[in-house]
């Protein structure tokens, strides 16, 4: 009687061992490759915002996207306030936010969902109307425009603002200088509940140090980055600034020193030459329902 062979313990063991270590080289592998392909499709993301800012642009006397002045902070600048106010009346009453001025390209028809980076878990796309909808939380003839809460946006966008000397309008961002970031992977302030310590680049830091200045979207190892001139590119350092400053911070504003290399405080936005990203606010707040 022929005696079928069967796998002794020892051989079980051995093949559960193999099949262990090929995924211990696999899946980390299989997480960069994915890693990779967010990135792709985060770049993918700012083209498409570039794009609605041209046709923005194209319908608002090649004006890009304007802050109030009466904005002084990041604290001030809330996702969600006035919500309900029409973004197309220069005299609308309350501060307009960074995240309202990103909204006005959905207002143009550009898909809410360009502004998640996919590799930012945490995000989830903003179901407001777009322009021309109405919904049954607002009054006929109203219509969003801003992000219902922070999680609806991955980027940061440059703060605009109003240059000295110039008109109400002016929103203070220098067409002129083509690499200047006017949108980047969100600011590191707005990543959990952990703050936010800005650096002066100049200094000797680790690199744990620098990593701590670029966003956790991308596990801080790069910066997806939308240059006025329109290209996307990506950095492994923030000080990329048109004055080689970091992005997320005022420095280069109103004195050209690096006294200011960490400050963090709109009323240091002075000059329209400086590259100043902020939003979302209240990004940590967002999840327990303080949007």
């Amino acid at each position: 009687m022929r005696r079928t062979k069967a796998f002794t313990l020892v051989e079980l063991m051995v093949v559960i061992g193999i099949i262990g270590l090929l995924l211990a080289i696999l899946v980390p592998a299989l997480q960069k490759a994915r890693e990779m392909a967010n990135r792709a499709v985060c770049q993918s993301n700012l083209s498409s915002i570039n794009k609605g800012l041209i046709v923005y642009k194209g319908a608002n006397d090649d004006k890009w996207p304007w802050l109030f002045s009466s904005i002084t902070s990041w604290e001030t600048a809330e996702v969600g306030i006035n919500r309900n106010r029409d973004a197309d009346d220069p005299n609308t009453v309350g501060e307009r936010s960074i995240t309202a001025l990103m909204f006005m390209l959905v207002r143009s028809d550009q898909a809410p969902g360009i502004f998640r980076c996919p590799s930012d878990q945490s995000s989830k796309e903003d179901d407001n109307p777009k322009a021309g909808e109405v919904d049954q939380d607002i009054d006929e003839g109203e219509y969003y425009w801003d992000f219902s809460e922070a999680l609806n946006v991955s980027y940061s966008y440059q703060a605009p603002r109003k240059v000295s000397g110039g008109d109400a309008y002016d929103q203070g961002i220098d067409s002129g200088e083509t690499e200047m970031v006017i949108y980047a992977d969100m600011t590191p302030k707005y990543e959990g509940d952990e703050p936010w310590t800005p650096k002066d680049m100049t200094q000797d830091l680790t690199q744990a140090e620098i990593e701590s200045q670029l966003s956790n979207n991308h596990q801080h190892e790069v910066i997806n980055c939308l240059k006025v001139a329109g290209n996307v590119t990506k950095a492994k350092r923030p000080d990329i600034g048109v004055a080689k400053d970091n992005i997320y911070t005022t420095f280069g504003t109103s004195f050209q020193s690096r006294q200011s290399a960490t400050s963090v405080s709109l009323t240091e936005h002075t000059r329209k030459n400086d590259t100043f990203l902020i939003g979302p606010v209240g990004r940590s707040e967002a999840s327990d329902g303080n949007s």
